[in-house]
């Protein structure tokens, strides 16, 4: 019998590389690079890697930015059989030397433009077990590769190295917007299988040009990444997000696919040169990441003239869209699940609800991880089974599904009050402070209260050149929310803690405001 053939992401490179050598794969303002010398650079990479010692199924950790070098890097680790594992650059050093420690990474290796952080780190690796080998990219190179001379001086034959569907791929640690951040291990098959459903579900094929504005740590940069490579696209690489350049790649790039986060689309929609900018040449904007203000988003869609869909997901495997086009009718619902993933609502006696019953989303997919990383309790926690035995990921988010199968999101498990015995979530309670004029965002948080165990508290950023009196903030939503839904407080603020995807960290908005009031 002949066994079906698995490829994985990487090998779908070299696939390209023989089979479009021309064009382009990679592209930034100054540069790019064929598919046929992208898969050249990833063999050289691997192969370089391979000869400094990393070996099958190591992870190695990458203190990188989003630049060519940097993916090279990224799909060179893959090719050799390490274990990617990308760091949040915008952590502190201990918070980057926990996760080495945490990962084993045997090797680190490191972006020009961070050279500086990584030393901040080495300096507290007396105080770890372990520590990688620093693979640091020459501090001396210029910002913009020498491709003729890197492409030339490249080995041509790609490493012996054969990767199998259940081989681990990636460690994506979480953003830690509730909790100490965890590894989440992807396999190869995991990553192949994200590559196709989401080139589906963006329509994707190999005249799509994908705008990448994203790092590398983030799993939604991988989200329009992966799929623009499984179909042999072009991959516009931004370097990081300015509002003025963005408009000038929309411009000039003409891209077909982006992913916009929630702060992005706030600067992009305030900034007046959106309005003259032509949209037309996107086929899908996909939101995700961080939920969007239902203003924001009625904007965004107008400004981008209705090609903003959005994407619900998790990490670990599970995920739901709803296209640019069915938006219009359902601004609140974040669509159905993609194709090979399954998406069920239950109690919190693990029973599946009804329609119209809000509960916990439980998923599962083709793209499902493999676990965390070394932390089997983990592992237990977050399996639900069904009746009939299929294991699914607790997502941690709560929603509601009505009886088409349309979702929506009504916040975290975590987040949600439970005031004199009845349920609060704050997302509703935000939807309401968010229709006053003077308001630009709002996060909702839920304090200790000694008659009624928990009560919501409103913290506010005032829209640029308003003036808010809390009290009358208060009173006035207080008049339009449920009795049960009353907030206590109001706190005005000039911005709220974020990570990289624009999720406002709530835990550190708690500690501050338990704080003040002790």
């Amino acid at each position: 019998m002949i066994n079906p053939q698995f490829f994985s992401v990487t090998e779908m490179i070299a696939i390209n590389g023989r089979n479009r050598p021309n064009a382009i794969a990679l592209q930034t303002s100054s540069e790019a690079v064929t598919w046929q010398d992208f898969d050249c650079l990833v063999n050289a990479a691997a192969n370089a890697l391979i000869g400094a010692g990393v070996n099958r199924g190591e992870p190695i950790a990458l203190l990188i930015d989003s630049s060519i070098w940097s993916w090279i890097q990224v799909f060179g680790v893959l090719r050799a059989g390490g274990v990617m594992t990308p760091l949040n650059t915008m952590l502190s050093p201990e918070a980057l030397l926990a996760l080495l420690v945490d990962s084993k990474a045997t090797h680190l290796i490191v972006s020009a433009n961070w050279n500086g952080l990584a030393g901040q780190v080495l300096d507290r690796k007396i105080a770890a077990e372990h520590f990688p080998v620093l693979l640091a990219q020459d501090a001396s190179l210029p910002s913009s590769l020498d491709l003729p001379k890197l492409v030339a001086g490249a080995p041509k034959i790609p490493p012996t190295v054969v990767l199998r569907d259940q081989d681990p791929s990636n460690i994506i640690y979480s953003s830690g917007t509730t909790a100490q951040p965890k590894g989440i291990v992807h396999t190869h098959g995991a990553r192949t299988a994200t590559a196709a459903m989401l080139a589906v579900t963006f329509r994707c094929s190999a005249t799509t040009r994908t705008l990448l504005t994203t790092p590398p740590h983030t799993n939604g940069s991988f989200m329009v990444l992966l799929p623009t490579i499984w179909v042999g696209g072009t991959v516009y690489i931004s370097g990081g997000f300015n509002p003025d350049r963005y408009l000038d790649e929309v411009r000039d790039f003409r891209p077909t696919l982006a992913f916009m986060v929630p702060t992005m689309a706030q600067a992009l929609v305030s900034n007046p040169k959106s309005r003259q900018t032509d949209w037309s040449s996107f086929d899908f904007i996909v939101t995700a990441g961080a939920p969007m203000p239902s203003e924001l988003k009625r904007l965004t869609r107008e400004m981008t003239g209705n090609r903003l869909g959005e994407l619900w997901g998790f990490t670990e495997g599970v995920a739901t869209v709803i296209q640019p086009h069915e938006m219009e009718e359902r601004p609140a619902s974040v669509g159905r699940p993609i194709g090979q993933c399954e998406v069920r609502i239950v109690d919190s006696g693990d029973s599946e609800v009804e329609p119209g019953v809000v509960g916990e989303l439980v998923g599962r997919s083709a793209m499902m991880m493999a676990g965390y990383h070394m932390r089997p309790d983990a592992d237990r926690d977050v399996i639900w089974r069904s009746p009939d035995g299929k294991e699914f990921l607790r997502t941690g988010d709560l929603g509601v599904k009505d009886a088409d199968g349309w979702i929506t999101i009504k916040g975290r498990k975590k987040d949600m009050l439970i005031s004199g015995g009845l349920n609060i979530y704050p997302c509703d309670i935000e939807a309401v402070v968010l229709t006053h004029e003077s308001v630009l965002d709002c996060t909702v948080i839920g304090v200790p209260h000694l008659k009624w165990g928990e009560t919501p508290v409103a913290f506010v950023i005032p829209k640029t050149g308003c003036e808010i009196d809390a009290d009358k903030l208060k009173a006035w939503v207080n008049e339009r929310v449920g009795r049960h839904q009353r907030i206590h407080d109001v706190v005005l603020t000039d911005a709220f803690p974020r990570n990289t995807l624009g999720k406002v960290m709530k835990f550190q908005i708690a500690e501050s405001y338990g704080t003040a009031r002790l």
